[in-house]
């Protein structure tokens, strides 16, 4: 085995590698999304020469260069803080209090690093406007004394972009740390002008409504902290002493709300490019090592095997790329990489390869079998829908109404009392129960125990006691893409081994991948029978249900001729039957 230290540092250098690279990009993209910014500000369609010359110079300067530089070092650091949470391992917390407690601090770090990248967007695109728009200060000689006032336009383009850091926050923060893998390989080029061209577009429409949005929370925070603000920097005073009249001056400036809608969706796409080109580098195929033999030791800069990865849990990035490499190896036809997991290992002529792969696939299958049928134990079941005719629900028909009618006036006519009907005694006695019971309850609820109290209070048992389907609905929407991908893999290197195996290394392993299979399928079953809102995780839910019953077809359809010849358990071979109809 190799030692784990050195496999850890494999994996976490292939995954710094990606990030750093998705980094580098973020940072160069700044340069398109200035000039973007230029076009627009600078535009002269008179001058058409004059506007794109000017717009170059201004790129290629060295003063823009300079300014550029505590961007770039906060991009860089929102990025190390994003990766961090890509890196972190996927863990089950009981209650949402143990979650925010664990992820609060992460979260406040994500907010403050977006902050201040919205802060200093804001300031440099800033550099390139008027002096009115981009200067702290202004002098002020309508008074023929000129004194320092305070530039409100900056201060107003300034704290809009720390709004608007705190809103990608805010509205993608569920989307943190978070890979959605693509199930058709595609260029890097390809997928960066796609999300490019989308994520522009909608940063540019969805940053309409928080502008005007910003305008509001400016006259608040202005109603609050106008006049101290002036007061921080000392002789700067304010040009205009009403609040009102100043918030109207600001509303009424079409120039600064323009600027302002425009820094909002700049800033937004800029957030929002980091994450895709996150996503895009992460997506990127990694090809792991197959070959393993008896002394086999990883050396540096070798690729690292594919079973180790498939068992890595620290990083379930690292997890998702090996299950993506399987299903490359699995379903490319007449793949090289998949004659050598068949291949016997030398010294010894053992299967080690093959060995290594299915064994770390059949141990992921049964751990999370396992823990799913646990996490279902407890659940109720589902009650049992109304009886429906075809006209709609049954309803008592007139016959009936009729004789239930008259049993009710033979009843009165001969002194039968009905046994559902409490009598009068019955009644008093039960109300004087109630009345005599009323000091014993109010001692009762003296004595009550410190949980049963806080259970009472409102919010308790969302925030601090573990929910019963809690465990199921992470194991369906954290591990379920994963497991349903390696069944599906699994599955199809057993199929293909019945051309390309050619010293039958899977044969003594087709029991055990039936078997695991059943048993997932059965507690598949099981959650459609039990009291689970599968509406929260129903993509996860039906992928993973629709991956198994596949991989059941496809096996079934494959070793239909010799499963006899197989050393099935009778259990097994009678559950496949439903199967086996099928493909005939």
């Amino acid at each position: 085995m190799e030692p784990v230290a050195t496999t850890d540092l494999t994996f976490r250098k292939l995954c710094l590698e990606r990030f750093i690279l998705a980094i580098l990009y973020s940072i160069a993209l700044q340069y398109l999304l200035v000039t973007v910014f230029l076009l627009f500000v600078n535009v002269d369609l008179l001058h058409p020469i004059t506007w794109l010359t000017s717009t170059v110079g201004l790129l290629v300067s060295p003063l823009t260069w300079l300014r550029s530089v505590p961007l770039a070092t906060a991009l860089t650091a929102h990025g190390f803080v994003l990766a961090r949470m890509y890196l972190l391992e996927s863990r089950y917390y009981p209650t949402l209090f143990a979650q925010l407690k664990r992820s609060i601090m992460q979260r406040f770090v994500v907010l403050c690093t977006a902050g201040s990248v919205g802060c200093l967007t804001a300031w440099f695109y800033t550099r390139f406007l008027r002096a009115d728009y981009r200067q702290l200060v202004l002098m002020d000689d309508s008074n023929h004394d000129q004194q320092t006032v305070l530039n409100e336009r900056f201060v107003y383009l300034f704290v809009s972009g720390l709004f608007a850091g705190c809103y990608f926050f805010a509205r993608g923060q569920h989307t943190l740390g978070g890979i959605e893998w693509s199930p058709v390989p595609l260029s890097k080029w390809t997928q960066f002008r796609d999300s490019f061209c989308s994520i522009f577009i909608d940063s540019i429409r969805r940053s309409f409504v928080p502008s005007f949005v910003y305008l509001s929370f400016y006259y608040t925070v202005s109603v609050l902290l106008r006049s101290r603000i002036a007061t921080l920097f000392g002789i700067i005073r304010l040009k205009e002493i009403s609040t009102v009249y100043s918030f109207y001056c600001t509303a009424t400036d079409i120039r600064l709300l323009l600027y302002t809608w425009l820094v909002f969706a700049l800033i937004l796409t800029n957030m929002n490019l980091m994450l895709g080109l996150f996503r895009i580098f992460l997506n990127e195929r990694q090809e792991f090592s197959i070959q393993i033999g008896v002394f086999h030791q990883q050396t540096k800069g070798s690729d690292p095997p594919l079973a180790a990865a498939l068992a890595y849990r620290q990083i379930p990035i690292v997890q998702q790329m090996a299950a993506e490499d399987l299903a490359t190896i699995a379903q490319t036809h007449w793949c090289s990489r998949r004659k050598q997991l068949y291949e016997l290992t030398v010294p010894g002529g053992h299967p080690n390869n093959w060995r290594q792969v299915c064994d770390t696939c059949l141990k992921l299958i049964r751990e999370f079998t396992n823990e799913l049928t646990v996490s279902i134990g407890g659940i109720e079941l589902k009650p049992p829908p109304p009886m429906v005719l075809t006209g709609g629900r049954l309803r008592p028909t007139t016959s009936m109404d009729r004789e239930r009618l008259l049993r009710q006036q033979y009843n009165q006519n001969f002194g039968i009392r009905s046994l559902s009907t409490p009598t009068l005694s019955s009644t008093s006695s039960r109300e004087s129960g109630q009345q005599s019971a009323g000091p014993l309850d109010l001692l009762k609820i003296d004595n009550l125990s410190l949980p049963t109290i806080l259970s009472r209070v409102p919010g308790y048992q969302l925030f601090f006691v573990e929910s019963k389907t809690a465990k199921s609905y992470y194991l369906l929407s954290v591990q379920s893409q994963l497991v349903a991908s390696i069944t599906q893999s699994l599955t199809a290197l057993a199929c293909c081994s019945l051309e390309e195996d050619q010293y039958g290394v899977v044969q003594d392993d087709l029991p055990s991948i039936v078997h695991a299979l059943l048993e997932l399928k059965k507690v598949v079953d099981k959650i459609g029978a039990i009291n689970l809102d599968v509406k929260r995780i129903d993509r996860n839910y039906i992928a993973l249900k629709g991956a198994v019953k596949r991989s059941l077809y496809r096996f079934t359809q494959s070793f239909a001729p010799y499963l006899n010849d197989l050393v099935i358990e009778p259990e097994d071979l009678q559950a496949l039957q439903p199967f086996l109809r099928y493909n005939v």
